[in-house]
C-alpha cells in the first residue's frame, strides 16, 4: 500500500480507541503545554487530537518514511527516525509518553516499555493505549472464521506477537512503574453498514494478501459482506490499555 493508504488506515484505527484515549488523558490529569513523546508516531495519524488538546508533541518511529510524512503536519513537529528500543532522549524529559498499536511489533516490548520509563519525568506517565490480542479474538459466523484464521497467521508471520494484549499489565508491573491501571477496550456495534464493512476490509485483504489466492479473497468478502448486511456478523479482537506512573 502507498503510505498514503497507511495513514488513511492509521486514521481509522485510531478511530476505534478515541474515547479510551479521552478517558486516559482524563485520569492522568493531561494538561497544555505538557510534553508528550509518541513512541511508534507512525504516518501522525494522532498527531491532531494531541496537538489539539496543547500537547507538546515529539515524536520517534523506525520507519523513514513513516517520519517523512508524519513531518508534513501543519504543526511540523520534531519527529525522530529511531529505534524505540534505545531511545535518543536524556533521563527524565517528558511529561507522558504513549504509544498505541505498537508494541505487538516490536522484538523486546518489556525493553520498549522500559526506554519509555526512562524518558519520562518522576511523576509523569507511561501509557500503552491499545494493544490487541488477536489469540483471543471472536469471529462469528464460519466465513468471519476463516478469515480471522488466515489473518492471524498473516500477522504472525510478520513478527506479530498475537498475544501481546494480556501481557501487557506484567509487562508494566514487572519494569517498576507505579499504580498501573490495566483495562479492556469494550466491544460496541451498530447498525451494519456496507461502508463500515468496506473500511475493515482494506486492512483484512492487506493482511490476506500472499497467504491465499485472489479469487479466493474475493469469494471471501463476498460471503462476508452478505452476512455483514444480514446482521449476522459479530468481529471481536479483545484490545488491552494500561498506564503507570514512573
Amino acid at each position: 500500500m502507498k503510505i498514503s493508504d497507511w495513514h488513511d488506515r492509521f486514521k481509522l484505527q485510531s478511530s476505534w480507541t478515541r474515547d479510551l484515549r479521552n478517558f486516559i488523558f482524563g485520569k492522568v490529569d493531561a494538561r497544555p503545554g505538557q510534553s508528550l513523546l509518541d513512541v511508534g508516531v507512525g504516518t501522525g495519524a494522532l498527531l491532531d487530537e494531541y496537538i489539539g488538546r496543547g500537547l507538546q508533541v515529539t515524536g520517534l518511529d523506525l520507519d523513514l518514511e513513516n517520519c517523512q510524512f508524519a513531518h508534513l503536519h501543519p504543526s511540523k513537529p520534531v519527529i525522530f527516525n529511531a529505534d524505540a528500543h534505545h531511545m535518543p532522549f536524556k533521563e527524565h524529559q517528558f511529561d507522558l509518553t504513549v504509544t498505541h498499536y505498537v508494541l505487538l511489533w516490536v522484538h523486546d516490548p518489556a525493553q520498549v516499555v522500559s526506554e519509555m520509563a526512562r524518558v519520562t519525568k518522576p511523576g509523569g506517565y507511561v501509557i500503552a493505549f491499545a494493544e490487541p490480542d488477536y489469540l483471543s479474538r471472536i469471529d462469528y459466523p464460519e466465513v468471519f472464521q476463516d478469515i480471522g484464521k488466515i489473518q492471524n497467521r498473516s500477522l504472525a508471520f510478520r513478527g506479530v506477537d498475537l498475544s501481546m494484549g494480556r501481557k501487557l499489565g506484567h509487562i508494566f508491573r514487572t519494569i517498576g512503574l507505579r499504580d498501573v491501571r490495566l483495562g479492556l477496550l469494550a466491544g460496541q456495534w451498530r447498525y451494519p453498514e456496507k461502508d463500515v464493512f468496506d473500511h475493515e476490509w482494506d486492512i483484512i485483504a492487506f493482511d490476506l494478501g500472499g497467504m491465499v489466492p485472489v479469487d479466493e479473497i474475493l469469494a471471501m468478502k463476498d460471503r462476508a459482506l452478505k452476512s455483514w448486511l444480514n446482521g449476522e456478523a459479530t468481529v471481536f479482537i479483545p484490545t488491552f490499555y494500561a498506564y503507570g506512573m514512573v
